[in-house]
């Protein structure tokens, strides 16, 4: 039996918030929100991390989502709180990630009048309305639990494309005697594919003999990686993973092919002898499915600069809509990705040995996408290999949007679900810090290093005393070659000679970490790299602090 206790809107939340097992939030205090903050005082089982920008704080819960398969939890104010978090909401929707923000509002703000108020915007939830999926605004103190699990459930049974709460500052004050929210148990049922459109795809799929995969995140979100592998095996299929599924199955099974953002025409002749395509945790969006622009200009068409997937396409997803978006499906399975693989695998027991292997195409594959990769990336390659010698399998790397970022979603070899961050939909640049900062409180015992450039690395630079304040020890590589390279690059093949704002005077890296009581190390060579890293890993976990390791590179 319930009972009922008189509560604050702060306590409301508080407590919902631990009925649903959020351990963790992240934040920064304001005068808007201090009811919500006095009652995270009283409140042991949650832990708040304080951020340094509301940028920081978003990112952080998106990084924690992604490695903990829980939803994120941020708490700003009104006004510039959220504008300033705006960008990891949009985040979350383009990578389909649980974060959900809890942000104040002005009492009488659904008016649509402006009173030049303190933190006023001219429509708060319309902006938050149009960078989530699920967004609210409540209006009684006794509504906030069940509200908040209405937020919750449904970036748990559906598609997550991020959630939004503001609640008016007078009703984080006020009092209302309520049930005192009961701790959670057990998760709904997942969603279950109908019969009908399994049979469906097992027809496809026994008539065929040289299938391929397109694997996205919604594999791992669904925890279906074990039950795609085993289909992979059964099928023979070659598996495509892109920059955001780069972790979905090990990278040096023989049937992984990894690619990131557009694939190369490499990829042309092993799809052109694929009779069948099955989409698993994809929405086949346009940086998976649309070639380079050299390729495009190079077949003359529109339709050439598309990833040619076979005609018949079997497409398993938890949102229906994006079903058939762009590429037509013959079967549609709106469902859960690993109840769906699981019945698939119940239908295709007996058909072992029916199909054409094909390791030795995937093989010679993923040999020209390391060739191509070298010709690319070739400067930073040698640093990724040494990182890679020192970090252990379960090792995560979160890959920021810079050189050595887009090099190791093409070409780093990672081996475990949820191991790898690279928010490259979105694109947002400066966000492997926080992402990092985020993904290590969602796995405390296993290592997690940051993949930073130079000129990114500053936007997010304040988020060092976040990491030093609240004793975070990540890994954060800063590549340093005084350039925005990737955008000079483009801008120098578009404008020949004519670069402008794409270099940069940067810090003295090493005493910058240190100025935030962080260690700072320089490191010459890739072998120096290895050396240091292993010695940090080496360490107990009670001597393990933040260290910053700054890579030069040369200049541009």
């Amino acid at each position: 039996m319930q009972h009922s206790v008189s509560l604050t809107g702060g306590q409301a939340v508080v407590a919902s918030l631990r009925a649903h097992h959020i351990e963790v939030v992240f934040g920064i205090p304001g005068v808007h929100n201090l009811p919500i903050y006095d009652a995270l005082y009283d409140e042991p089982g949650i832990r708040h991390i304080l951020a340094r920008h509301e940028q920081g704080a978003g990112y952080m819960a998106d990084g924690y989502a992604r490695i903990a398969g829980r939803p994120g939890v941020a708490l700003v104010i009104t006004g510039p709180g959220v504008t300033n978090i705006a960008t990891p909401l949009a985040d979350a929707y383009a990578d389909s990630l649980p974060l959900l923000v809890i942000a104040t509002s002005l009492p009488g703000e659904a008016g649509g009048r402006s009173w030049g108020r303190l933190h006023e915007l001219k429509d708060q939830l319309g902006l938050a309305q149009a960078l989530v999926g699920w967004s609210h605004e409540v209006q009684r103190v006794a509504a906030i639990p069940e509200v908040i699990a209405e937020a919750l459930r449904q970036m748990r049974t559906s598609r997550p494309r991020g959630a939004f709460l503001q609640i008016p500052l007078d009703v984080l004050e006020a009092q209302e005697t309520m049930p005192l929210p009961a701790l959670e148990e057990g998760e709904e049922p997942a969603v279950a594919p109908a019969e009908e459109t399994v049979q469906a795809a097992l027809e496809l799929l026994q008539a065929a003999h040289r299938p391929v995969i397109i694997a996205g995140a919604g594999v791992t979100a669904a925890g279906a990686n074990h039950e795609l592998l085993r289909l992979a095996e059964l099928l023979q299929a070659p598996v495509l993973l892109g920059g955001k599924s780069h972790d979905v199955l090990p990278n040096d099974h023989p049937l992984v092919i990894t690619t990131r953002g557009a694939p190369s025409r490499t990829l042309g002749p092993l799809l052109s002898r694929s009779d069948l395509a099955l989409v698993v945790g994809s929405k086949l969006g346009m940086q998976r499915t649309t070639l380079p622009a050299l390729e495009r200009s190079r077949s003359g068409s529109a339709e050439g600069g598309r990833l040619p997937l076979p005609e018949k396409l079997i497409h398993i997803d938890i949102d229906a809509g994006e079903i058939g978006q762009r590429y037509p499906a013959s079967v549609a399975l709106v469902a859960d990705a690993r109840l769906a693989l699981s019945a698939l695998l119940t239908g295709l027991e007996e058909r072992a040995g029916q199909y054409e292997d094909r390791r030795e195409e995937v093989a010679a594959v993923r040999a020209a996408l390391g060739e191509r990769a070298q010709r690319i990336y070739g400067e930073v390659m040698p640093w990724l290999e040494a990182l890679r010698t020192a970090l252990p399998r379960e090792g995560i790397v979160v890959a920021d949007m810079t050189m050595a970022g887009y090099a190791a979603a093409q070409a780093f070899p990672v081996y475990e679900p949820r191991s790898f961050i690279h928010a490259s939909e979105l694109c947002s640049i400066g966000t492997g810090l926080p992402l990092a900062l985020g993904a290590q409180l969602a796995a405390p015992q296993r290592p997690v290093v940051a993949l930073c450039g130079d000129g990114g690395f500053l936007q997010n630079v304040g988020e060092l005393a976040t990491a030093a304040q609240e004793r975070i020890p990540v890994v954060t590589l800063v590549f340093n070659d005084a350039s925005y390279t990737a955008v000079k690059n483009d801008q120098l093949q578009r404008f020949p000679g004519r670069s402008i704002a794409t270099t940069l005077v940067p810090p003295d890296f090493v005493s910058l970490a240190r100025a935030f009581h962080i260690e700072g190390q320089r490191v010459e060579t890739p072998e120096e790299l290895a050396r240091s890293l292993h010695a940090r890993l080496a360490l107990p976990p009670e001597e393990t602090r933040p260290l910053l390791i700054e890579v030069p590179l040369r200049q541009h």
